[in-house]
C-alpha cells in the first residue's frame, strides 16, 4: 500500500466510533512522521473520548508544528489533567511566547502535577512575565511543585 493510501486510510479511522481505533490510528499517524497529520490531530483534540484528546496533544507534540499551539492553549482548560500536562509539556517544548500567559495560569491548578508540569514549561520558555508567578509557588504546599519552581526561576536567569 502507498504511503498515500496508508495517510488517507489512518485519517479517515480518526473518525471510527471505536475510541480504541482512533486512538491507534493517532499512534500510526505518529509514526509515519507526516505533517499533514496536524490538521486532523488538531480536530482529535475535541474527541469526547479524554484518552483519545491525550493521545492526540501526544502526537501534535512530536510534530512541532506551530500550527498546534493555539489549539494546545486550548487544552491547559481540559477537565482531565493528564491532557492537561501533557498539553502544557507539549507547550514548552514548542518554545511559542504566546503560551506564557495560559500556562502562568495553571500555577494555580488543584493538580500539584499540573502545577509542576506548568512550571517546566514556563522554565523551558524562559520569559520574564512568569518570574513573579513562579516565585509565588517556592511557597507552594507541594514539595515538588517547589522544586521545580526554583528550577524554572533558575533557568530563567533568577
Amino acid at each position: 500500500m502507498s504511503a498515500k493510501r496508508d495517510f488517507d486510510k489512518l485519517v479517515s479511522l480518526l473518525k471510527h466510533k471505536k475510541a480504541e481505533t482512533r486512538i491507534e490510528a493517532i499512534e500510526d499517524l505518529m509514526e509515519l512522521e507526516d505533517n499533514r497529520a496536524v490538521d486532523p490531530l488538531i480536530e482529535c483534540l475535541e474527541d469526547k473520548d479524554t484518552e483519545v484528546r491525550y493521545e492526540a496533544v501526544i502526537a501534535l507534540s512530536e510534530f512541532k508544528d506551530v500550527k498546534a499551539v493555539q489549539p494546545l492553549i486550548k487544552c491547559l482548560q481540559d477537565e482531565d489533567s493528564d491532557i492537561k500536562e501533557a498539553a502544557a509539556e507539549a507547550l514548552g517544548d514548542l518554545g511559542d511566547e504566546s503560551a506564557v500567559e495560559p500556562l502562568i495560569t495553571l500555577l494555580t491548578d488543584e493538580e500539584a502535577s499540573v502545577r509542576t508540569q506548568a512550571a517546566v514549561a514556563l522554565g523551558k520558555l524562559k520569559d520574564s512575565r512568569a518570574i513573579e508567578p513562579l516565585q509565588k509557588c517556592l511557597e507552594d504546599e507541594d514539595p515538588s511543585v517547589q522544586e521545580t519552581a526554583k528550577e524554572a526561576l533558575e533557568n530563567i536567569g533568577q
